[in-house]
């Protein structure tokens, strides 16, 4: 190990972890008093490059190679540095302590061995670095599996290859950056716990699935099946293929009576293939396409947002689905500006386009600009959490929305590690002669580990004003922000 002032850090030669794994073990060195960051990474040319950029890697360090594990962390104290270093180390060498020493115990180390080990298995989840990534997802197909690839860090090229060789082999490839998907009621990535039912999605955007599933979930409804594309798939250069692909299976599913399509701004030409593709089909169908204005087939409807996605999917099977409550707001006379603090792309953008711009600043923390070389901030929202803090300090801004994500992968309590974060925000903005409104959505159901009920009243403990859907958090914030600039 060396160490400089407060970072200290570490290689660990041809150790390569699951990102996942890495994701997991940084948040809880994380949760040690006086530490700031900790960051988990392979060896990477860019990783590497964007841990010196931040600081948190020596410019000078010893030559790595893409195989070996980089360990960063910076703290307020030795002590603190020193208990984080040890703790991750733990926590890296404890699965390896643990496992049988038989040699036909030992995990596959390939795709192809874990596919034989598997044997009736016919999908693999991916969630290695990009470059890695491609060569797996490539030796999975050639293994007959469909793939659910995690990862990001995928080029656009190796995107369209992976996907065109699927459908050539008669399989699937959700993805790259593939954060949900639900398949025969098994979530995938960060899928929330909801129903069967008879509504299946196709998504070009994991917190969008995530977001209309629980709403389908809350007011009634269940899922068949809820199949990621990855959020390029609408892209012009990508043209969809794997969302025509989800259409198709959703179209010879016989659970599967109501398809709805979610994605976030896309390539017009696609989306219109997209659409009349699912208007062919015959079953009912619901789209929110954001941003999307071209001609609506006959036979399908079509709506701009998520809330109403699901609540036109639950009604199209028959159900009469009652309005999501909007919650009672007071406002102060103190004018300012929106800030959204999101973790979830489509979110992030529905919330935008309904607020509108102006004076008002969206962040999505899950883009790759953000989640390159860390983890992704529905598993370590450590990022976001200097930026409510910062926001608070932000004189113009009177208003901050956010989503909080639950789900097996999510950080296992949002709420309870946002709270004392939201209190000290609003305590610098009271301090400065300001009142700042917290308006959070939970995005989950009472089935997730985390409990939606639960981070709900967590989050109006510390006087939030929490919201059943994205839809109503956005315009809640907005009425306050109108309001304050009214008075």
């Amino acid at each position: 190990m060396a160490a400089a002032g407060d970072l200290g850090w570490t290689i660990r030669r041809s150790a390569y972890f699951d990102s996942v794994a890495l994701m997991r073990v940084a948040e809880q060195a994380r949760q040690i008093p006086g530490v700031i960051e900790v960051t988990l990474v392979m060896g990477t040319p860019a990783n590497r490059a964007t841990l010196v950029a931040s600081e948190l890697w020596p410019a000078d360090a010893p030559a790595t190679a893409p195989e070996d594990l980089l360990i960063a962390v910076r703290a307020k104290s030795d002590d603190a540095l020193r208990l984080a270093l040890a703790s991750v180390e733990q926590r890296l060498d404890a699965p390896r302590e643990s496992r049988p020493a038989a040699r036909d115990d030992v995990a596959p180390r390939t795709i192809v061995g874990a596919r034989r080990r598997a044997g009736v298995a016919n999908l693999a989840l991916i969630a290695v670095p990009g470059p890695y990534a491609v060569i797996d997802a490539h030796q999975a197909l050639s293994a007959g599996l469909h793939v659910f690839l995690f990862s990001d860090g995928v080029s656009l090229a190796d995107e369209v290859a992976l996907k065109l060789r699927g459908r050539e082999l008669g399989l699937i490839v959700m993805g790259p950056e593939c954060g949900t998907s639900i398949v025969n009621g098994v979530g995938l990535g960060f899928a929330n716990r909801v129903r069967r039912g008879s509504i299946g999605v196709v998504g070009a955007s994991g917190t969008g699935i995530q977001e209309v599933t629980t709403l389908v979930h809350r007011l009634g409804g269940g899922i068949s099946h809820a199949i990621g594309t990855g959020g390029r798939d609408l892209d012009a250069a990508v043209g969809g293929v794997t969302t025509l692909q989800g259409l198709g299976w959703l179209a010879e599913d016989d659970g599967t009576r109501v398809i709805v399509i979610v994605s976030k701004p896309s390539s017009r030409d696609v989306a219109d293939r997209v659409l009349a593709a699912a208007a062919r089909i015959g079953k009912p169908a619901v789209a929110c396409l954001l941003g999307y204005d071209g001609q609506i087939p006959t036979g399908l409807e079509v709506v701009t947002t998520l809330e109403e996605a699901a609540i036109a999917a639950v009604r199209l099977t028959g159900a009469a689905p009652r309005g999501l409550d909007r919650p009672v707001i007071t406002s102060s006379a103190t004018s300012g500006s929106i800030v959204g603090l999101y973790t979830g792309g489509t979110l992030c953008e529905e919330a935008r386009r309904l607020v509108g711009d102006g004076i008002h600043r969206f962040v999505d923390f899950g883009a790759e600009e953000y989640t390159r070389g860390r983890p992704h901030p529905i598993i370590d929202p450590s990022r976001r959490h200097t930026a409510i803090v910062d926001a608070a300090g932000d004189g113009r801004a009177s208003v901050i929305v956010l989503d909080v994500i639950l789900g097996d992968c999510a950080h296992p309590d949002p709420a309870g590690a946002l709270a004392p974060v939201l209190v000290d925000a609003r305590e610098r903005a009271r301090h400065a002669g300001r009142s700042l409104s917290v308006v959070a959505h939970v995005v989950g159901t009472d089935e997730d580990p985390q409990a939606l009920g639960v981070q709900e009243n967590a989050l109006r403990k510390v006087g939030a004003i929490v919201c059943a859907s994205n839809r109503i958090a956005a315009q809640t914030a907005r009425d306050i922000a109108e309001a304050r600039h009214a008075g």
